[in-house]
């Protein structure tokens, strides 16, 4: 599997459209005016963010060092969404975060991600979990 993902990763189709910054996030989600808006949120902190809807399209876009962190939201398919935690986690890079958006009732196994955010938190709240996820690997 994990050889399908790297022959599958390729460069995002909207890579040159990611501003400059130190921190580059792919957010994974299947609710668009949420993940429009956490991604406005993390934007406007300076973090270049990239979007997608799901762990079949963010398993074709993702590679190993292009990303910061991987933000996984699970409340849809969690399964799919774990599944695909687990197979980045095997050729990450040691420095790539990956999380997991949960709702009030997390993900039976949480193994694959790296911490939990809840999605309906305070904004302040989100930015601050983000901003402690990079200072772990800085």
């Amino acid at each position: 599997m994990v050889k399908k993902i790297m022959a599958s990763a390729g460069k995002p189709a909207n890579r040159h459209a990611l501003p400059k910054a130190k921190w580059k996030i792919l957010l994974v989600g299947d609710y668009p005016s949420s993940q429009k808006a956490r991604a406005e949120i993390l934007e406007k902190q300076g973090y270049a963010v990239d979007t997608v809807r799901d762990a079949d399209e963010a398993r074709a876009r993702w590679q190993p060092y292009l990303y910061d962190l991987v933000l996984v939201d699970v409340e849809r398919n969690p399964s799919a969404a774990i599944k695909f935690c687990q197979e980045i986690g095997e050729v990450a890079s040691p420095r790539q975060q990956v999380a997991l958006l949960v709702g009030y009732r997390p993900p039976a196994t949480t193994a694959s991600a790296h911490s939990l955010i809840p999605k309906d938190e305070d904004p302040k709240y989100f930015v601050d979990r983000i901003r402690r996820l990079f200072r772990e690997v800085a």
